[in-house]
This record gives C-alpha cells, sequence and structure tokens, in this order.
C-alpha cells in the first residue's frame, strides 16, 4: 500500500492573530512619535489688573513678533500720573477692553484707545461726538456681554475664525443661523498703530 500523501499541517486561527501582533510589533520604530496637544481656556478678563479668574491666564509658546507683543505688565497699564495706556495685539484683547471700560464707565478712555480712528472720523464728518458711541454700547451692554459669551475667546474660539474684509479691516462673528436671538453676532475691528480697535458691531 503506498503511503498516504503528507499534507501541510492546519493553521490555527488562533496562531495567525498572534504571528501577526508579533510582526506589527517589530515593524513599529523603537523611538515612536507621541504627540500632545495643549489646550489652554481663559476668560475674557484675564490679564486685566484686578480681574479674578478660576481659569488661569496663559501666555502663547510661539514666539510672538515685538508688534505682537504685550507688556510683562499686562494689556492695561495705569501710569503714576494716572494717565492709562491699553494695549490690544488681539481681537480678545480688544473685548476685555470693550468690557472693562464699559463697565468702569470710561468713556474718554473708550474714545481714546478702543474706538477706531475710522469710525471716529464718521461721526466727526457728521459734526457727531464720538463719545455718543459710548453711550450707545452702554446702553446696549447687555447684547454685547451677551454675543461675548458665545465667543469668550475672540479669534481663538473652536469654530471662530477672522476674515479679512479690508486693508486691515477684520470680521468676527457668529452664525446667524444659531444666534437668532442675538442684536449683535460679530465685530469689526480695525488694526492701526500696532493694536486692533472697535470699528462697530455686526448685526
Amino acid at each position: 500500500m503506498p503511503p498516504p500523501e503528507s499534507q501541510p499541517p492546519s493553521t490555527h486561527p488562533r496562531l495567525l492573530m498572534i504571528l501577526g501582533c508579533a510582526l506589527l510589533i517589530i515593524a513599529l520604530p523603537i523611538g515612536g512619535c507621541r504627540y500632545e496637544r495643549v489646550i489652554s481656556r481663559t476668560s475674557i478678563l484675564s490679564g486685566l489688573d484686578g480681574s479674578e479668574s478660576a481659569i488661569p491666564a496663559k501666555r502663547p509658546t510661539q514666539a510672538l513678533p515685538d508688534f505682537l507683543r504685550t507688556p510683562d505688565e499686562g494689556i492695561r497699564i495705569e501710569h503714576d500720573d494716572g494717565s492709562i495706556t491699553l494695549y490690544s495685539k488681539s481681537v480678545r484683547q480688544l473685548m476685555a477692553h470693550i468690557t472693562a471700560t464699559i463697565q468702569n464707565d470710561e468713556r474718554d478712555l473708550f474714545v481714546e484707545q478702543v474706538l477706531s480712528s475710522i469710525t471716529k472720523e464718521e461721526f466727526h464728518e457728521r459734526g457727531l461726538d464720538p463719545g455718543l458711541a459710548f453711550d450707545e454700547l452702554a446702553n446696549r451692554q447687555r447684547d454685547i456681554f451677551r454675543m461675548f459669551y458665545y465667543m469668550p475667546m475672540g479669534e481663538y474660539t473652536p469654530g471662530l475664525f477672522l476674515e479679512t474684509i479690508g486693508r486691515n479691516v477684520f470680521r468676527l462673528k457668529l452664525p446667524r443661523a444659531n444666534n437668532e436671538s442675538l442684536y449683535w453676532i460679530g465685530l469689526d475691528v480695525v488694526f492701526e498703530k500696532g493694536n486692533y480697535r472697535l470699528r462697530w458691531f455686526v448685526d
């Protein structure tokens, strides 16, 4: 009787799985890449003297050009002579100044360092006091703060971005479809003399 034909041993599925895992581990580099994502949450008033927040303010780790840097003292500096200098190197910082000047009833400071030159010129051309802009916003402060509530980190709020609408003029706004109850849904800003200034609000 002829010897039976030799048959290849059956391969167990579990054995195949073990061999596959071993090959995968061998193929991986010893020094695998590691990615870390750091999320910084800050409130709109972070960085202002006297403001308090349960979330500590964090500065960006990347190097910034000199014209976008704020002094170590913060974005609002009160000098010995009583004068105040505001720094708005981002829309978020400008929003903080809008909030603070309205709450502190700082009409002159708002007109001088928060309102854009373009907007002030338009008031002058109509024979009006630019301070009326402050009066209007003070009366509408609830509408402003409601809008700011939905963009707490300004242009760093997830899902929002600055849109260029002119030379050194930008717009930051919320989608109207999702915010029908808001009176204003955004703001236009002008980057002038190294700082962002308020052009006006978007309805």
